[in-house]
């Protein structure tokens, strides 16, 4: 893996603390409420939020196919950055098992606003990167809705 491929960013404007949105990110219990795409739901989620920590989300499709993502911290600013790696471990042909790169940045846009960031690299097919564009836009509608004042 390289760092030449395009990577997926992607910019959002919560209307909520920035202490909130990164506890969204960071919290199992709020985890659950938001990151699956579309009709999907997040079944489980574990974070053992600390450099080196693991995290695992498991997820569950209308078709009843279930998906597990997992990854490690690998630097954390409370309130205002993650960096974790981001591994697809299956069933679909997404790359499954290949280790991609997730940092998630958070800026203070006013008062109770904040403006996130992703930046997803290191996913080598094209496809796969189309299917994320795809996929974060709906997780964010998510997260929005349980954040936005």
């Amino acid at each position: 893996m390289t760092e030449r491929e395009p990577a997926v960013v992607l910019t959002r404007t919560i209307k909520a603390p920035r202490a909130e949105v990164f506890r969204a990110w960071t919290d199992p219990s709020l985890l659950q409420r938001w990151l699956a795409p579309g009709a999907n739901v997040v079944e489980s989620a574990e974070t053992d939020l600390r450099v080196g920590g693991r995290f695992l989300l498991r997820t569950r499709g209308p078709d009843g196919l279930r998906h597990a993502i997992s990854g490690t911290y690998l630097s954390i600013e409370p309130d205002r950055h993650l960096t974790q790696t981001w591994i697809y471990d299956g069933p679909l042909d997404l790359s499954a098992g290949e280790e991609t790169l997730l940092s998630v940045d958070l800026a203070d846009l006013g008062e109770a606003v904040t403006e996130l960031r992703l930046t997803h690299r290191r996913i080598t097919r094209s496809d796969v990167r189309d299917a994320y564009r795809g996929d974060w836009p709906s997780c964010f509608d998510k997260l929005k809705t349980i954040l936005d004042h």
